[in-house]
C-alpha cells in the first residue's frame, strides 16, 4: 500500500500518520521526464571544451589572464553577433528578459574573470577543489528558484561528489603533507576561488531561466560583460606592475590564445544549449567530470601517475554522474520496495 498522503508534495516530506509503509510513487510523479541524455551529452561536451581552455590559461604564462579572457570575449561577441542576426533575433534579447540577461551577464563574467585568475594564482588541486564544489550550490539553487526536487537521492549524490572532489584533489589544507610539498599559497586567489564556486553556482541557475532565450543572444550579452569584467579586473586585481607581456608577438602564443578562446566558446555555447534540455542541477553534476578529464589529460601528457586516493575520488565523482543520470529509474525500483 501507499501512503496516505495528502498535504504533502515532496518524496522527503513525509506526514505523521501514514497506513502501512512507505512507497516512492510521488518521485515518479516529480521526476516523470525522467533523464533528457542529449542534454547531458551536451553538459559533458563542454567540460571537456572547458577544460582544456582552463588548461591553456594556467600553461601560457606569459600573458596575463585577463588578456586572455579579453581577447575570448571579443572573439564571442563576434561570433555570436554575427549568429544572432543571421537567426534574425534582437542582441539586447526579448524586452521581457533584458533585465535577467544582464544580470546573468554580469554574474557571468564575474566567473570567468574569477575562474581565471583563480586557476592562474592557485595550484591546480587547490583551485580544482574549491571551484567542483558548486553542484552543491547549484542543486540547492535549483531547489530554491527553479522549483527542481531535491531529495535524499541528491543530497546523497552531492555529498559524494564533494567528497570525490576532495579526494581526488588531496589538498593540502585538509591532508597531511611533507613540509618540502607545502607552497606558499596567494590569499587573493584563495579568495577568487570561493567567489567563483558561488558565482558559478549561481550562474547555472539563472541560465536556466534564461532558457527562453536564443542561445546566440545570451552568449553575445554575457561576453559584453566578460569584456568588461576582464578590463576591471585587469586594472584592479592582476599583477600588471609586475607586468606580464601585455600583447605577444609570437605565433605559437597566439595559436594558443586562440585555442583557449574558441575551446571557452564552443563550451560556453555547448552548456547554454544543455541548460535549455536538462536542468540545472543534473548539468552542474554532469560538468564536474571536467576534473575527471583533467586528471587523465596530467597522467598521459604530464606522466603523473594516480595514487589510491585519486582513484577512489574518480570512482565516486563517477558513481555520482550515474545516480543523476538514473535518477528515474532508481526512484522507479524504490516504488517496489515494501
Amino acid at each position: 500500500m501507499k501512503f496516505d498522503i495528502d498535504s504533502t508534495k515532496s518524496y522527503n516530506s513525509i506526514h505523521p500518520t501514514y497506513n502501512y509503509h512507505e512507497q516512492f510513487a510521488n518521485n515518479v510523479n516529480n521526476y516523470r521526464d525522467g533523464t533528457k541524455w542529449n542534454g547531458i551529452f551536451l553538459a559533458f561536451l563542454s567540460g571537456g571544451f572547458f577544460t582544456i581552455s582552463s588548461g591553456l590559461v594556467k600553461a601560457i604564462k606569459n600573458v596575463d589572464p585577463m588578456i586572455l579572457l579579453g581577447i575570448r570575449a571579443i572573439l564571442q561577441i563576434l561570433v555570436m553577433g554575427i549568429d544572432a542576426i543571421r537567426h534574425g533575433k534582437n542582441l539586447q534579447g526579448p524586452k521581457g528578459s533584458r533585465m535577467l540577461l544582464h544580470f546573468q551577464g554580469i554574474v557571468g563574467g564575474l566567473t570567468l574573470s574569477l575562474l581565471y585568475y583563480s586557476f592562474r594564482k592557485l595550484p591546480l588541486g587547490d583551485a580544482t577543489t574549491i571551484i567542483f564544489s558548486s553542484p552543491v550550490i547549484v542543486i540547492a539553487l535549483s531547489f530554491l528558484f527553479l522549483r527542481e526536487p531535491c531529495g535524499l537521492l541528491r543530497v546523497f549524490v552531492i555529498c559524494s561528489l564533494f567528497a570525490g572532489v576532495v579526494l581526488v584533489a588531496r589538498p593540502p589544507f585538509l591532508f597531511q603533507i611533507h613540509k618540502s610539498e607545502i607552497h606558499h599559497y596567494d590569499v587573493m586567489g584563495y579568495i577568487c576561488a570561493i567567489l567563483a564556486t558561488i558565482f558559478t553556482a549561481l550562474n547555472i541557475v539563472i541560465m536556466r531561466k534564461c532558457s527562453e532565450v536564443h542561445y546566440s543572444v545570451l552568449v553575445f550579452n554575457l561576453s559584453f560583460w566578460i569584456l568588461l569584467s576582464s578590463i576591471i579586473f585587469y586594472f584592479t586585481v592582476s599583477e600588471v606592475k609586475n607586468h606580464i607581456k601585455l600583447i605577444p608577438l609570437d605565433i605559437i602564443t597566439w595559436g594558443l590564445i586562440l585555442l583557449v578562446a574558441v575551446s571557452g566558446l564552443t563550451g560556453q555555447i555547448l552548456v547554454t544549449k544543455a541548460l535549455k534540455i536538462e536542468g540545472a542541477g543534473k548539468v552542474s553534476v554532469t560538468r564536474s567530470l571536467d576534473i575527471i578529464l583533467a586528471y587523465i589529460i596530467q597522467v598521459y601528457f604530464f606522466n603523473d601517475v594516480p595514487n589510491s586516493s585519486s582513484i577512489a575520488g574518480a570512482s565516486l565523482i563517477l558513481a555520482s554522474v550515474m545516480a543523476m543520470g538514473f535518477e528515474k529509474e532508481i526512484y522507479q525500483i524504490c516504488d517496489y520496495i515494501p
